[in-house]
């Protein structure tokens, strides 16, 4: 009777103990962690800097954009550039693009001259941002539709257009600036913000790339795909949390607009080393770095076509060839 008393008591303890552990209050649940580099990129999460965040997911981390490569593969989510998220794909990485966020914010400036096409840029030294980046081969890619052979140097070339590549758009004003008040002339090629900062010291704007590349393209829109948001195929799997994470990616256009005065300080509180840090951006200038998200079904010819660009140039940039099927969200 002791022994069948004991065995009665034993089971209650363990059923009071399982009731106890599955009452536990707060109890912390994984969150998927999200890298963002720091510029136009960063743009794409600010509301959700700003709000209450995405149920599901840590708050977005900003990071130095020559680190990106690296972080994005740690992560269960990232922004990285176009080429790079098909080169991890076709080298193995287990990774889904969701969407296109940033469809590019390139222009093509220029002091003391009287360029008015591509073909003007004959002959010319051109300063200009992101070596082997998504705008890099988007510029090549133009130049070289419109028949111009391509040097790099520091010292224009005869019969060629001669690019000179600086660390960032701060580096290719301070060029423009000093060729302006030395009366010299000279073309730069940067983005915004850094182009809405060009021309207030007098520097005048002379192609818009976005526009372009829709002619290139046959596009029914302005701008190519830049930054695009990868996730884990096992994040992508969890359908109630994608639901949330592509409605907040949405609405972050509205927010980024209607907010303008705030944007750079959001950045610069995630981040404080942001190249952002310090910055206001006018409605029209936020307008001009193209963030919205244009989901990967949608957006996929025109990611092909960027992809095609770069395949042409350097294959390697995107592993070798376009990504199939299963690289694409919701397909």
């Amino acid at each position: 009777m002791k022994k069948r008393f004991f065995v009665i008591a034993v089971a209650a303890l363990v059923v009071a103990a399982i009731a106890l552990v599955g009452c536990t209050p707060d109890e912390p649940q994984q969150e998927y962690s999200f890298v963002v580099p720091d510029g136009a990129p960063a743009l794409g999460i600010v509301g959700i800097l700003a709000g209450d965040g995405v149920e599901g997911m840590k708050s977005p981390e900003i990071v130095p954009s020559n680190t990106i490569s690296t972080r994005a593969v740690q992560a269960d989510i990232a922004v990285v550039p176009a080429n790079l998220a098909a080169n991890l794909y076709n080298k193995g990485q287990d990774v889904v693009m969701v969407g296109t966020v940033t469809h590019g914010n390139l222009f093509v400036l220029g002091v003391n001259t009287q360029v008015a096409s591509l073909q003007d840029l004959e002959g010319k030294l051109v300063c200009s941002i992101g070596q082997n980046s998504v705008p890099d081969y988007v510029f090549r890619t133009l130049l070289a539709d419109a028949g111009l052979e391509i040097e790099t140097g520091d010292v224009a070339q005869e019969g060629k257009v001669t690019i000179k590549y600086y660390q960032d758009g701060s580096a290719v004003v301070q060029q423009l600036i000093q060729a302006k008040n030395g009366g010299n002339e000279l073309i730069g090629v940067l983005a915004e913000p850094a182009v809405t900062n060009a021309k207030a010291k007098g520097v005048s704007e002379l192609f818009d790339l976005q526009e372009l590349w829709q002619d290139y393209t046959d596009s029914d829109t302005a701008g190519y795909a830049q930054a695009v948001l990868i996730v884990k195929k096992a994040v992508a799997e969890d359908t109630a949390f994608m639901e949330r994470l592509v409605a907040a990616l949405r609405e972050n256009a509205d927010y980024v607009l209607q907010n303008s005065a705030d944007v750079a300080s959001v950045i610069a509180e995630a981040y404080p080393q942001s190249a952002f840090a310090g910055q206001t951006f006018g409605t029209e200038t936020l307008e001009r770095c193209n963030c919205y998200f244009e989901s990967a079904q949608q957006g996929k010819a025109g990611f092909e076509a960027m992809l095609n660009a770069i395949i042409a140039i350097n294959a390697q940039a995107v592993g070798g060839k376009l990504p199939d099927a299963a690289f694409y969200f919701g397909g």
